[in-house]
């Protein structure tokens, strides 16, 4: 079985993937904001995502909801609400993202 590698997925420094897997229909990513930062804005998109919070405090907003998640807690969420995480520590925020569409 062959095994694709790839060094552009942010945050990760090599990411492989094997044969027959589908790297657009689930991803993953790790973000870094600083305090009071976003990667991006609140947005809407297909599919299911989890943030889950490697080290620093953050907020994620889902709908007219605001939710706390600090290090090792995670949020599991249905994309097509207005979703997006914010940095509401002192320090960095860093966290993996995971996308099932």
């Amino acid at each position: 079985m062959s095994v694709t590698t790839r060094t552009d997925i942010k945050g990760i420094s090599r990411f492989l993937f094997t044969e027959g897997t589908d790297a657009d229909r689930l991803h993953l990513h790790v973000s870094e904001v600083g305090p009071g930062q976003r990667a991006h804005p609140p947005h809407r998109h297909d599919g299911w995502e989890i943030f889950y919070v490697i080290k620093g405090n953050g907020e994620v907003l889902y709908g007219d909801q605001t939710h706390p998640v600090n290090t090792g807690e995670a949020m599991h969420l249905e994309c097509s609400i207005l979703h997006g995480i914010k940095n509401i520590g002192d320090g960095p925020l860093q966290y993996a993202v995971i996308i099932r569409k």
